[in-house]
């Protein structure tokens, strides 16, 4: 995250032969965000839910 704000900010060097999350550092921080929440927020709607029974 902290190189995808540095990314945005213009201040990003990008080292040769960087792997695909750190040469792409805003699209690796945006894939992480999306894998998360499709882990846990069906997760947490399960739980939420066994709790109202």
């Amino acid at each position: 995250m902290a190189t995808a704000l540095r990314d945005l900010f213009g201040n990003a060097p990008v080292p040769e032969g960087a792997a695909w999350p750190m040469a792409h550092p805003v699209a690796g921080s945006l894939a992480w965000c999306a894998l998360l929440l499709a882990v846990f927020v069906p997760l947490a709607v399960r739980q939420y839910a066994k709790g109202e029974r």
